[in-house]
């Protein structure tokens, strides 16, 4: 039996390594989704979704600045000897997937979210939400590793009250076919992680929601 497990291990390794070289190259584009897919989850009709309760303080949420050298390139293609033979381009903006992913997750948190610049000085009670996206890759191999870094800050009409940096980590399995869809997904679940986390903590500053 231990004999039949090497063999089996042995061949697999051989297949996977034919595999990957096999579709190694050429760039993928991929477009970047938000939340994360979950076609395996059983879906819930629109009408059944629970409505989360408004909650105060309204928020401002600017767009995030790239701060990242190659503002396109979001992932590396590696064969089965581990070397890298393609990119991964976005094809819609980083930026713009950052900030409405933020937007998406306050909202269902039943804050009521505004974009766009704050009126000069600050709007009293407003909450404002600024940060910097310092990494979107995903790296990948036998599998995927997608990670996300951000920046966030929190200010209102006084002032910052915080600036935090946070990361996430996502993947989307083993890299059969290395499509583009799965490098987006991995990325989705790499900045869901992210914000996740973000909102997590705005939620403790803010305390609970008023009755």
């Amino acid at each position: 039996m231990e004999l039949f497990n090497r063999y089996f291990r042995y061949w697999a390794c051989v297949l996977m390594t034919a595999v990957l070289a096999g579709c190694a190259f050429g760039t993928r584009e991929a477009t970047l989704i938000y939340p994360p897919t979950s076609d395996g989850d059983a879906k819930v009709a629109p009408d059944k979704v629970a409505k989360p309760e408004p909650r105060e303080p309204k928020i401002q949420l600017l767009q995030f600045r790239d701060e990242r050298t190659e503002k396109n390139l979001v992932g590396t293609v590696r064969n089965g000897y581990g070397m890298r033979t393609a990119d991964v381009i976005a094809k819609n903006s980083v930026t713009e997937w950052v900030t409405q992913a933020l937007k998406l997750e306050l909202q269902s948190r039943g804050f009521t979210v505004v974009t766009g610049a704050p009126k000069e000085g600050g709007e009293a009670g407003t909450i404002v939400i600024s940060g910097e996206i310092l990494n979107v890759f995903c790296d990948m191999y036998f599998s995927y590793t997608g990670q996300v870094s951000l920046v966030v800050k929190v200010s209102n009409s006084a002032g910052e009250l915080y600036r935090r940096h946070y990361a996430g980590e996502g993947s989307a399995g083993l890299a059969f076919a290395m499509t583009a869809e799965s490098f987006a997904q991995s990325l989705s679940l790499a900045l869901s992680s992210a914000i996740k986390k973000f909102v997590g903590d705005l939620e403790e500053k803010l305390g609970p929601p008023k009755e």
